[in-house]
């Protein structure tokens, strides 16, 4: 039997990758979220463990309830939207804390054990939104780009000791993440993020089910050689696709057009 890990369980992507797993007979499935007590609606057969990414001391605890673990499903993030003139940087920072550092810490702390069982299976679980820029998504973006390229590295160095890495990067999933929307009542960007947020409304009435994303984390985790990377949901594959044969200057374009500027 092996132990899978999946932070972010109590709704959403995570929770739907945790129903998933949780009835295959092979897996012993552990969950986090920051306040387990909170969750009235527990998974049965789910192992629960409490988890702040912006906390040192809450990852290093729950790193060492994580040290028989076979499969880590990085799921767990927050969504941000303001215009950088805007945002402060404390609240950048603790974006990038929990997109990146804090997934980045807990991984550091669980990977050795995998190492020396030479054996592992790491699925860090992004967004299309780091290969793809939006307005007013400056810290999500470019928080969730780095997430990536921290997937492609450690997928390398990694490889030798036969542990395999995978970033997942979902495009239009209807998630119970609500963004931080950020904006000066009056001031040069409430235009702009009030057609960002009522985009976002209307991406999410036509965003598909998390239940696509649960389906092929099970893909992956029964694959012998997983690829590094793979994009779900909506037109993600197409865009991914097309954005090798259009300039960048397109693509902006067609962002812009989007948002109306």
């Amino acid at each position: 039997m092996k132990t899978v890990f999946i932070s972010g369980i109590s709704k959403g992507i995570g929770r739907a990758i945790a129903e998933k797993l949780v009835t295959q007979k092979d897996f012993k499935i552990k969950g986090s979220c920051r306040n387990p007590e909170s969750v009235t609606d527990k998974i049965a057969g789910v192992e629960y463990i409490a988890l702040d990414l912006s906390d040192s001391t809450s990852i290093q605890a729950c790193a060492k309830q994580l040290q028989d673990v076979d499969i880590m499903i990085n799921n767990a993030g927050q969504s941000q939207i303001g215009a950088i003139e805007e945002i402060s940087m404390d609240k950048i920072r603790n974006m990038y804390e929990i997109n990146l550092f804090g997934n980045m810490e807990l991984i550091q702390a669980v990977i050795g054990q995998m190492r020396q069982k030479k054996s592992g299976l790491i699925i860090n679980i992004g967004s299309m939104t780091g290969s793809f820029a939006l307005p007013l998504y400056t810290s999500y973006c470019t928080s969730k780009a780095a997430f990536q390229m921290f997937s492609m590295c450690i997928r390398q160095e990694l490889g030798q000791f036969g542990i395999n890495v995978s970033h997942v990067e979902p495009n239009d999933i209807k998630t119970t993440i609500t963004p931080d929307l950020i904006y000066k009542e009056g001031g040069p960007y409430e235009k702009l993020a009030k057609t960002v947020r009522e985009q976002v409304r209307i991406k999410m009435a036509k965003a598909e089910d998390p239940e696509i994303v649960a389906k092929l984390i099970d893909k992956i985790i029964h694959t012998k050689k997983p690829k590094a990377r793979y994009t779900i949901g909506g037109n993600g594959n197409f865009l991914v696709f097309m954005k090798r044969f259009v300039s960048d200057n397109f693509v902006e374009k067609s962002t812009m057009k989007l948002y109306g500027l």
